[in-house]
This record gives C-alpha cells, structure tokens and sequence, in this order.
C-alpha cells in the first residue's frame, strides 16, 4: 500500500520517499497502461511533479499524493498514445499481435486484452480496487469521484471485462 506521511522536505528525505514507492508506482502505472517503459516514463514524470509539491510542503500523505499523480500522468500519456494508434491503424491496418503459446500466459493475454478494451474511467477503477487493493473511499479519493461512482465504475467495469473473456472462451463456452 503506498502511503507515508511527510516528515521533511529535504532531497535525503525525498529520497526516502523515492525508494518506498517506486517500485509500486511503476505497478500501478504498468497496470494502467499495459506498457513498462512507458509506466517508468510515467512513474518518472509523476515523481518530479510531487517533487515540487512536496518540497514546498503541500503534500502531506505522499502515497496518495503519488498515486493521483500518476493516474493522472496515465490519462495523458494514453490519451496521445491512442491517437497514435489511431493514425497509425489508418496507414497499416490490423496491429493485433501473435497469441502466446503458453496456456497460462495466453490466459493472462485474454484478461489483460479485456482489461485494456473496458473504458478508461472503468479500468482505472478496476486496477485501483483489485491490482492495488485499495478501498472503495481510497480509490474515490485518487479519482476524484464519490464512492457510488467508484462502485458502478468497477461494476460496469467487471461486467464488460466478463463479457468480452466469454466471447474468447473455448467452444465450450467456458472461460479458463
């Protein structure tokens, strides 16, 4: 769980900060955009921006704070990074990549696949909720919304992620 409150504002002490919270912010991020560079991009950017905050003592819970921020700096990066996409399906046509031979991988494929074609808003909640395993209140707070929108979000969120694994289960019609 990231969470530590501020005790100083110097460059040793953010440093402290740094080490207990990067590595579970690169996870949020990477969970959030589905692309490890990119989530270290994120990550990167994220901490620069508390930086300055926290340096001038306006960030009092650094783990919330950090968390916001890179939610945030996740909605920027994909915003331009499906316009890419966008512009680039428009020159080549189908982009969809080579199914991993490995079953369990190939299950992880399927629900990543899902988790990354459920809107924006929803998967954010999703992530926040089950990867992070923070409270309905917590991830309200980190997104800026009240708790019933967090619940319908998720909801909405587990719902379509459901359906798009049964339109690729087996014939069977059962999802692994």
């Amino acid at each position: 769980m990231l969470s530590m409150v501020r005790t100083g504002t110097d460059a040793d002490s953010f440093a402290v900060v740094f080490n207990a919270h990067h590595r579970q912010a690169v996870r949020l991020a990477y969970l959030l955009c589905g692309d490890h560079h990119q989530a270290e991009d994120i990550v990167s950017d994220a901490f620069a921006k508390v930086y300055v905050q926290w340096s001038r003592g306006r960030v009092s819970d650094v783990g919330a704070y950090l968390r916001r921020a890179v939610v945030n700096e996740t909605n920027s990066k994909l915003r331009r990074r499906y316009l890419e996409r966008r512009e680039a399906s428009k020159r080549s046509g189908d982009e969809r990549g080579v199914r991993l031979v490995d079953e369990h991988a190939a299950d992880q494929d399927q629900v990543w696949q899902a988790l990354s074609r459920i809107p924006e808003r929803q998967r954010q909640a999703v992530v926040l909720r089950y990867y992070e395993d923070l409270s309905e209140a917590q991830t309200a707070e980190i997104l800026g919304c009240s708790v019933g929108t967090v619940k319908s979000q998720v909801s909405r969120g587990l719902a379509r992620m459901q359906e798009l694994l049964a339109a690729t289960a087996p014939q069977g019609g059962e999802v692994r």
